[in-house]
């Protein structure tokens, strides 16, 4: 963009005073002074910038696509808390209803409960989270991270 030269001439222009201030102002933001800023417009201006050579991404688009995106993460975030809550109330009903179908049982045979069971279980949370939060690659799992 051009910038004030040595050799300078003098072009006027009469705008109204609020229009004026605000021009002032925005130039003071862009820490530019008035003289500059007016040039860079008037150069910009002359670009002859057609609506129709817009990008397809124009901002809207791209805000709805934040939104959008924003909205799955906390529907994800939603999604890991339920199977959260559901993981624990799952391990503590295991112990509950065991011992209600043993009355007196001791710790270690609760303990020895818990531990026969947990393979079942796994696989059983394993299939739950696959895809929401966890993924499998051959064999393996991996955590899916989230972007946002």
């Amino acid at each position: 963009m051009p910038e004030i030269a040595s050799e300078t001439t003098v072009a006027s222009c009469y705008p109204p005073e609020h229009l004026y201030s605000k021009w002032c102002e925005h130039a003071a933001e862009l820490n530019m002074s008035t003289s500059q800023f007016l040039i860079r417009m008037v150069e910009a201006g002359r670009k002859n910038i057609s609506m129709d050579e817009v990008p397809a991404d124009s901002i809207r688009e791209l805000r709805e696509q934040r939104a959008e995106l924003n909205r799955e993460v906390e529907r994800r975030q939603e999604r890991i808390a339920d199977l959260e809550r559901q993981l624990e109330r799952t391990s503590r009903m295991d112990i509950v209803d065991f011992v209600d179908d043993n009355p007196g049982v001791t710790s270690s045979e609760i303990t020895q409960r818990i531990a026969d069971t947990v393979p079942g279980r796994v696989a059983g949370h394993l299939d739950a989270l696959e895809g929401e939060v966890l993924s499998n690659r051959e064999g393996s799992y991996y955590k899916i991270e989230s972007t946002g």
